[in-house]
């Protein structure tokens, strides 16, 4: 037996342990090593002679007349030894360096003694075995002391059973009681001290290999023995006794040198009462990281020994949640989760997931009207919570349950059509509801302790407590029960901590006191009257939704300023103003209106049924979310995504990693539409949309809040219930229930993920074994790998061949060179592999490798075995297995002496005999394979119980051989899947049927004691028995069911019932045990077929009126079971295709990373040129043909007038051929170009986002990119003129302020590189930006040959310069001279307010022109005021345009009175003005006379 069950044994089944070491053998073999410890004492005693004079010899131990001389020593030395013996006692040692106790003399203490009293004294060395062998003298000699009191009565006993569990190493020998040599070396008893860091157990491992009997309980404590201790003066009574001839003088001064022996009493006492010599803990000795790896905690051992499914208690949350439910649990249970399914199934309906092959659809049969789908859930619900049965168990043996007949059968005995209401996935799901509802029952029983505390204690009324009760009754969620709670604690917080406090020990440190709760926290505040006042309590407005109209507001005469005002004063008022005090009381109504759960509930189910989810991208996500190809695409841009339809989706995850990464923005929201901005969305938006998503819900709860009257005080009160509604929703409840609803989709997309990993390794480790035609019906083929490609090659040769056997055992490898069988020349592992084929009976062939190379090997093999005829089937092996497998621990610990690339050899064909056990050996390093793009986002704690499931379906599917598992550890891996079983408990079951302890039936598991009764019902059947004794332990029919098939046999053989003539059976010379099924096997052996003559309805009718159980479905798997017992339930072994194939060379994956349609854009390295064709290389391996067509867009005389090897490319891939694994590729740019204008059309593909997408955002977005790509791509030109400056428009402006009015630079411009644009300085501060259109340019970056300014045309920047921007220029200088021109900032009224210090430095942002703006507008206006008045008349005057630099502004006061300004805009034109569409005037006076004739002849 290992120590791994050794540790694993406690609890339930190690009751029969303990027993044992009261067995009679065990007691045998106890007094036989009593007698054998008793018969050496006289061997004992020789050698210690012996050892004694060796001592003498080595001068340790001297003769009497030695000593009678060294009494002649003088006084000074005996004095310097009283000295030294005081100082010790001084320090009060508890103990020496040897760990003995300090009532025990010292070597040399005792010298001193054997000194002075004429005795002889032997003392040992400072080191060495004969050191060590005193020591143990001694400690023999103080177990010796403790048994002489009469074998001290009860002490005795206790140290006999001390005895009983220190492993029958102590011997309780009444004169000669040692510990022996090989025991103290383990250091277990080492001075009383126990198991050290350095005592040499860590070599020991953890491991013992002793008999169980004698075992002790690894997984509670390490028992050190314990010395016996007697009092402090027993050592010296009974050296005092051996001393005869000691007068009186002598003993005074014996006891003067060495004390009474009382000094160190206390520390005796302290060390009695403290137990110094307790047990040890298995935590003491081991670090928590190893036990939890070798299954050692006490936790560990506590699953091990209770006799419920492990799976079942690892995922419980506590002991009380494994108790089995009620039988008004169970129906609450089962009404609970109904609803859940329901509301579920809708909800996946309302999302487009209802729809689906019944064999992946959840719950397909379901039919909530139909009574037997609702008993077959209720029949399911029992099995798992009150008979702890697992899924697997109740899927293949209790099928009765939800198998049920679709309609009567048309006669009596006939087999009806069958209906199965749940299937296996549907049972987890039920489970999983089971767990949810147990966490629902232990969240209401902790509140239900709360009320009953409270209203102990009487701080919680009757009203109040029957409100919390009805509350919790509805509740049916954790959620509400924890709105009960809160509600709880915001009155009673004090009270709960208060009887929190009364609970903890008087010496438990004390934590400083909580906060009181909400509502005592207003009571404290004393706004508890401005809530009272307000006429309606949180409670009442609750009632009030359920049932409108409950409760009336009634609120106080008085207003709420009024009742404000009370609050404000200048003692403890903590309110120094009505304002204050108003919004304290306030915001005191919303947090009891928050914490109210009627309230919570409502807005919870109206948030879930009419929530939608925005999604925006952030700054950054606006410039790394381009393309599809980006995973947080298809959300990029979600548009009010109704919560429904994320049920069935992981889409959830996606989009919580794209806002935890700083990519998107996630908001909730109640209102239909949601604003979107062509830029960043600011916090702004969202923060709007928040306010109008509160008002929505408050606008539910207002008609609930509001009286019956609108005028006086009960006005401003309903205005106050109205904000403190919209306060309590905005501030608190929505914010909760967004967290809440955030949660419940990661939880969602979380099952999702899970199941689909799930799935996805049930499909790896669902197959067959491959096999032959020459191949028994559920035997395992003998494979040989052959590995080739991705290898280093040695000396060895570049390939492995490894041959595996049935058993997975490695029986021949060797290496070559080559496999290549030919006329000329064959490799040079042809032979040795036709010669392992032949010499080990192989059945596969299986191929493998990391690298297209592997390709050509499997032709070599193929053509081999065909050409030599050989028997055998040839095949591609996955080696995802092998990958993670070989460089193991676990591996290199199995197959120390194979090669890496032998150990990958042999995963790939444990691969190939047993996927399930192969994938299971990796244990959780199986999360590591690719089982769902999003599987890293999920925790993968949680993750790995629920992609074990795939192991747990599979496993039971087919059984496990249980004695073939225990003895090959490669195959035990699997056995932690079977029903019931855990890795604890397998491990415990492996170690005590190993070796000669091999099961023969299953009832042995019970008869000894291997597991308990409801392990024993889940486990049973799934537990093979070979070579069987009882012929059914071999099959998968339930131990429950053997009568059955022995009925069955007995009638499918025309048998009648047999008599009990056992003598005449035993006479035919087979076993007892034979017996009852003898006719079962001969059934099986002989005509399997006669049982398709039974007649199972008669069967499952008779069985329905006995039992009241309808088993036909039970009775159909017996038969199936006895006409195939071998018969593999997996499907059946297929070849992989080619496009697995490709996936497993390459990693390419078809439709994915490589697609056919024109859109996959590839990097390649050229390795081959010919005149009319070139081969490129991908970074996979995968080689492209390029024809030299494909080349490029122009014609080419040959392939290397474009191409030459080494040259890095980048084509389109246009065609895979599969067969060849390669491809067709196109280095042409018009196809390249295409391809990656894909990415970047205006609108993406429909089909590569969410139907909720904003199409419309995404195209302004593109927009914006392609105008800011134009931008950038314009700053980059260079153009050669000397007023060219590579600026923006600020930049521009910036430059020209230093410059003179008339400067201008030409720039690059914002719309596009066939544009250019002249800034030009109008005047200080204002400057205008001229577009210029190029027309005739020969490239992007080249200068056009013509120039547009409008209508107008220039052949060159120069000529555009001196014809347009300098006539301009004078144009204005003319305005500048005329008597009507008006500068604002000239002004001489102004001169001592200077608009540069009214306005501040000039940020050329659009809040300082609008500054100016203002400032302009003003002069101006009280310019042409005081000019009106002045004259009597209308007054006017021309300024320049500030929001249309180059352009002038006619400022028009019609008469004195007027208010305000009349204005008009004149254009300037290089040779003329423009005053809109009137006039074109040559000067400025036209100007001035147009402008007058306007205002006479509008």
């Amino acid at each position: 037996m290992s120590d791994i069950d050794d540790f694993g044994s406690d609890g339930g089944s190690d009751r029969s342990r303990r027993h044992d070491f009261g067995s009679e053998e065990e007691s045998d073999s106890y007094d036989t090593r009593r007698k054998r410890y008793s018969d050496d004492d006289d061997e004992e005693d020789d050698e210690e002679d012996d050892n004694d004079d060796e001592l003498r010899r080595d001068g340790f131990v001297v003769d009497d007349d030695d000593v009678e001389e060294n009494q002649s020593d003088d006084s000074a030395e005996r004095r310097r030894r009283r000295k030294k013996k005081k100082k010790k006692r001084r320090h009060h040692h508890s103990h020496t360096e040897d760990g003995y106790d300090d009532d025990m003399l010292d070597e040399e203490d005792l010298a001193l003694v054997a000194e002075n009293t004429n005795q002889s004294y032997a003392s040992a060395p400072s080191a060495g075995a004969k050191f060590k062998r005193l020591k143990r003298g001694r400690a023999r000699h103080t177990l010796d002391d403790g048994d002489d009191d009469d074998d001290a009565g009860d002490k005795g006993s206790d140290r006999e059973a001390t005895r009983g569990r220190d492993y029958g190493r102590v011997v309780d020998d009444e004169d000669d009681g040692f510990i022996e040599d090989d025991v103290d070396d383990l250091g277990l008893f080492d001075s009383g001290r126990g198991r050290g860091a350095g005592d040499g157990f860590e070599e020991d491992d953890g491991f013992d290999e002793r008999p169980a009997a004698s075992q002790r309980r690894y997984d509670d404590d390490i028992q050190a023995p314990r010395r016996s201790r007697a009092p402090p003066t027993a050592h010296g009574e009974g050296f005092v006794d051996s001393l005869d001839g000691i007068d009186e003088d002598t003993w005074a001064e014996l006891q003067d040198i060495f004390g009474t022996g009382d000094e160190y009493a206390f520390a005796m006492e302290a060390a009695q009462a403290d137990d110094v010599y307790r047990e040890r803990t298995l935590a003491e000795v081991f670090e928590p990281a190893e036990l939890e790896a070798k299954l050692m905690t006490q936790r560990d051992e506590e699953i091990r020994s209770t006799d419920i499914p492990e799976r079942m208690q690892v995922q419980a949350a506590g002991g009380a949640a494994l108790r089995s439910l009620s039988e008004d649990e169970i129906e609450e249970e089962t009404t609970w989760i109904v609803r859940q399914l329901h509301a579920w199934l809708s909800k996946r309906a309302a999302g487009g997931l209802g729809e689906g092959d019944d064999d992946e659809t959840p719950f397909a049969k379901a039919d909530f009207i139909n009574e037997r789908f609702l008993a077959a859930v209720l029949s399911v619900l029992k099995l798992l919570s009150q008979d702890f049965c697992e899924v697997p168990y109740i899927a293949q043996h209790r099928r009765e349950v939800f198998v049920t007949p679709a309609a009567a059968a048309g006669g009596e005995g006939e087999e009806p059509e069958m209906c199965q209401w749940l299937t296996v996935g549907d049972m987890w799901r039920l489970h999983d509801y089971d767990r949810q509802f147990r966490g629902l029952l232990a969240a209401r029983r902790v509140a239900e302790r709360q009320i009953e505390r409270l209203a102990g204690m009487q701080r919680l009324g009757g009203d109040d407590e029957r409100y919390a009760r009805e509350l919790l009754g509805s509740a049916s969620s954790v959620e509400e029960i924890g709105d009960v709670a809160e509600w709880l604690q915001a009155q009673h917080a004090s009270a709960m901590h208060a009887w929190a406090q009364a609970q903890r020990s008087d010496t438990a440190p004390r934590r400083a006191a909580r906060t009181a709760g909400a509502w005592e926290q207003a009571v404290q505040a004393g706004v508890d009257r401005f809530v009272h006042a307000a006429g309606l309590s949180a409670r009442q407005l609750g009632d009030n939704i359920g049932r409108p109209g409950s409760h009336v507001p009634s609120p106080s005469a008085e207003t709420p300023d009024d009742v404000s005002r009370v609050l404000v004063g200048s003692g403890s008022s903590p309110f120094a103003t009505v304002d204050l005090a108003s919004r304290a009381g306030r915001a005191a109504m919303a947090q009891m209106i928050a914490l109210d759960p009627q309230i919570r509930r409502f807005v919870r189910a109206y948030c879930a049924e009419h929530a939608g989810v925005v999604v925006r991208p952030t700054e950054r996500g606006v410039r790394e979310i381009v393309d599809e190809e980006h995973p947080a695409f298809a959300f990029k841009f979600l548009r009010n995504k109704p919560l429904a339809a994320f049920v069935g989706s992981a889409q959830w995850l996606a989009v919580d990693r794209a806002e935890r990464g700083g990519l998107v923005r996630v908001a909730f929201s109640l209102c239909d539409d949601t604003a979107f901005d062509a830029r960043d969305a600011d916090t702004d938006v969202f923060a709007a949309d928040r306010e109008r998503s509160a008002r929505v819900v408050a606008a539910l709860l207002e008609p609930h809040v509001l009286g019956d009257s609108a005028d006086g005080a009960k006005a401003a009160w309903d205005a106050v219930r109205r904000l403190a509604v919209l306060d309590a929703v905005r501030d608190h409840v929505l914010p909760m229930v967004w967290r809440e609803t955030a949660q419940r989709l990661l939880a969602q997309a979380f099952d999702v993920v899970a199941d689909a990993c799930r799935a996805s390794l049930q499909r790896r480790i669902d197959v067959q074994p491959p096999r032959t035609a020459r191949m028994a019906e559920g035997s395992v083929p003998c494979v040989a790998v052959v590995a080739g490609g991705g290898f280093e090659a040695s000396s060895r040769g570049a390939l492995r061949v490894v041959v595996v056997d049935e058993d997975g055992l490695v029986r021949e490898q060797f290496s070559a060179d080559s496999l290549r069988a030919g006329d000329q020349a064959e490799g040079d592992g042809v032979q040795p592999l036709l010669a392992a084929l032949a010499s080990h009976s192989v059945d596969v062939v299986a191929v493998a490798g990391m690298s297209l190379q592997t390709r050509r090997l499997f032709d070599d093999v193929n053509a081999l075995v065909t050409a030599r005829g050989v028997d055998v089937m040839v095949t591609y092996a996955d080696d995802e297995v092998a990958r993670l497998w070989w460089d193991s621990a676990e591996a290199q610990a199995e197959l120390p002496l194979l090669r890496r690339e032998e150990r990958y050899c042999v995963a790939v064909a444990r691969t190939l005999q047993d996927a399930g056990c192969a994938y299971a050996s990796l244990g959780p390093r199986v999360l590591s394979l690719p089982l769902h793009a999003q599987q890293a986002d999920l925790d993968q704690a949680a993750l790995l119980p629920v992609v074990e499931r795939a192991f747990v379906n599979v496993v039971n599917r087919t059984g496990v051989d249980v004695n073939h598992a225990a003895q090959h550890a490669h195959r035990a891996h699997v056995l932690q899947y079977v029903a019931g079983l855990g890795p604890r408990k397998a491990q415990a079951l492996v170690s005590r049927i190993t070796g000669d302890n091999a099961l023969e039936t299953r009832s042995e598991l019970i008869t000894r004691s291997l597991c308990a009764r409801r392990t024993f019902i889940n486990c049973a059947a799934f537990l093979r028995v070979r070579p069987a004794v009882e012929v059914l332990d071999a099959t998968l029919v339930h131990p429950e069911d053997y009568d059955l098939a022995r009925k069955m046999a007995l009638d499918a053989l025309d048998i009648e019932e047999e008599d009990d003539d056992n003598n005449a059976y035993a006479q035919r010379g087979r076993k007892r045990s034979d017996a009852p099924s003898r006719y079962v096997a001969e059934l099986m052996r002989r005509a399997p077929e006669k049982l398709d003559e039974l007649d199972l309805g008669k069967y499952a009718d008779e069985l329905k009126r006995l039992l009241d159980v309808y088993k036909l479905e039970t009775l159909r798997f017996i038969r199936r079971q006895l006409q195939h017992p071998d018969r593999d339930a997996r499907r059946e072994f297929a070849p992989p295709d080619p496009a697995a194939v490709l996936h497993m060379l390459t990693g390419e994956t078809l439709g994915e990373s490589l697609r056919e349609d024109g859109s996959t854009v590839v990097a390649a390295t050229v390795v081959r040129v010919q005149p009319r064709f070139a081969i490129a290389r991908l970074d996979s391996g995968l080689e492209g043909f390029i024809s030299i067509a494909n080349v490029c867009d122009e014609r080419i005389d040959e392939v290397s007038d474009a191409l030459a090897p080494g040259q890095a490319v980048v084509g389109v891939v246009k065609r895979i051929d599969l067969e060849k694994l390669a491809l067709d590729l196109s280095l042409r740019s018009s196809d390249v170009s295409a391809a990656c204008a894909r990415a970047r059309q205006p609108v993406p593909d429909a089909s590569a986002v969410d139907k909720h997408f904003d199409l419309d955002a995404e195209a302004r977005v593109r927009a914006r990119a392609k105008a800011q790509q134009r931008t950038q791509t314009a700053r980059m030109r260079t153009i050669p003129h000397p007023l060219f400056k590579p600026l923006s428009a600020r930049e521009a402006e910036q430059y020209l302020a230093a410059r003179p009015p008339g400067d201008c630079v030409i720039r690059p411009s914002s719309r596009g590189v066939d544009h250019i644009a002249v800034t030009w300085k109008v005047a200080e501060g204002l400057c205008q930006h001229i577009d210029v259109r190029e027309e005739g340019k020969p490239s992007d970056v080249a200068l056009g040959h013509s120039f547009y300014v409008g209508d107008s045309v220039f052949s060159e920047l120069d000529e555009l310069v001196a014809f347009h921007i300098e006539p301009i220029v004078h144009k204005l200088d003319e305005v500048r001279r005329s008597a009507k021109y008006y500068d604002p900032e000239r002004d001489p009224l102004y001169a001592a307010e200077p608009a540069a210090s009214l306005l501040g430095p000039n940020d050329y942002s659009d809040d300082y022109r609008r500054r100016r703006q203002e400032l302009w507008d003003a002069r101006t206006t009280r310019h042409l005021d005081a000019l009106a008045q002045s004259t009597g008349r209308g007054a006017y005057c021309i300024t320049l345009s500030l929001s249309k630099p180059g352009a002038l502004t006619l400022a028009f006061k019609p008469t004195p009175s007027y208010r305000g300004l009349m204005k008009w805009t004149a254009r300037v034109e290089p040779n003329e003005y423009r005053l809109g569409d009137r006039g074109r005037y040559p000067d400025i006076n036209g100007l001035i006379v147009g402008f007058k004739t306007m205002q006479t002849n509008p």
